[in-house]
């Protein structure tokens, strides 16, 4: 789910607990008082509607604070695909890496991909593996740059270039990394992620692929 989405979603059962937590203070109050239109029955269920509304943000918001969205993760919202699908090959990718065996985990990943080609946050798991797991970084840098022509939200766009920056300069690239951090500075100078890039450039010049930037957002 895109952020936009689920922005509005969480305004709308906002909004929907609000309402229902308002009628059930209102039809208290005249049960209390006694007025003659007051009804027990609506009273529970406001309430009963209001706990539901209010269940599910908690579910939704445990999903999105969820260890798996950890630190390392970059199982960005990416656009594109569909999640429940990708979620599962993941998995399954993910009980390959750990179980030691990162390349059978891409090579699952890129059949999949192969299939599902609008599947990006496959794209940013294989290079993930890439970059941590097996250390190749130039393949790692190869899938970023595959990543980045496509269509992403800006942020996400953002912290996948400075993934690649990063890698950039361990494959001493420092051209290509100053170039992609400078084009980040410029189309999307508004993101967290380009705040970000120009922080560490202030505090190391222009050596870009510096040890300090993070590693996800």
């Amino acid at each position: 789910m895109s952020r936009t989405a689920k922005i509005l979603v969480y305004t709308g059962l906002s909004l929907c607990a609000v309402v229902f937590a308002c009628y059930f203070g209102v039809d208290l109050n005249q049960l209390l008082h006694h007025a003659p239109d007051a009804s027990k029955v609506r009273m529970i269920a406001s309430l009963a509607a209001f706990v539901a509304v209010a269940a599910v943000l908690v579910l939704l918001g445990f999903n999105d604070l969820s260890p798996g969205r950890g630190k390392r993760s970059e199982l960005w919202d990416l656009e594109g695909g569909d999640p429940a699908v990708s979620a599962a090959e993941l998995e399954a990718a993910e009980a390959l890496r750990k179980g030691g065996d990162p390349l059978e985990a891409i090579r699952s990943l890129r059949d999949f991909l192969e299939k599902h080609p609008g599947e990006l946050e496959i794209m940013s798991r294989i290079a993930e593996i890439y970059n941590y797991d097996l250390k190749n970084y130039l393949a790692a840098a190869l899938e970023y740059e595959e990543l980045l022509k496509r269509k992403l939200p800006d942020e996400d766009w953002g912290w996948a270039a400075l993934h690649l920056a990063k890698l950039y300069g361990r494959l001493n690239q420092p051209d290509k990394a100053v170039e992609l951090l400078e084009r980040l500075d410029t189309k999307y100078g508004h993101t967290v992620a380009a705040r970000r890039a120009r922080k560490v450039r202030e505090q190391h010049g222009d050596e870009a692929g510096d040890e300090s930037t993070t590693d996800s957002p």
